[in-house]
């Protein structure tokens, strides 16, 4: 048979060392009146303005270089100003004013989900 089922099981113990306690003991008392002294702030979590919000958008790589290209050559700061500079000026070129105008109720309903 197999080695394995007749092996002594017995494993040296841990030898452990010396005994360790905290230098202080902890009491409630303690606790409870440095939270009279400080009284609790209401903490207001601070969130962002829409505009302010970051996300992702999936671009090509070859894309997402010519953006980076373009920041490079001090065209805007970053590539958000650059895309809202492109958008800006294909909307004052291309975009008749009906369009403009449904471009505009599109862009307000996405504001109003924010």
């Amino acid at each position: 048979m197999s080695n394995l089922l007749n092996k002594n099981s017995k494993k040296k113990l841990l030898e452990r060392g010396p005994q360790i306690s905290p230098s202080t003991s902890f009491k409630l008392n303690d606790v409870e009146e440095a939270v009279q002294e400080s009284p609790k702030k209401p903490v207001a979590k601070k969130e962002a303005p829409p505009e302010k919000k970051v996300t992702s958008v999936r671009v090509r790589k070859s894309t997402r270089d010519k953006l980076n290209a373009l920041v490079s050559l001090n065209k805007a700061d970053t590539i958000d100003e650059l895309i809202e500079i492109m958008i800006d000026e294909y909307s004052s070129v291309h975009i008749t004013k009906d369009e403009k105008k449904q471009f505009d109720i599109v862009m307000d309903l996405y504001k109003s989900k924010n």
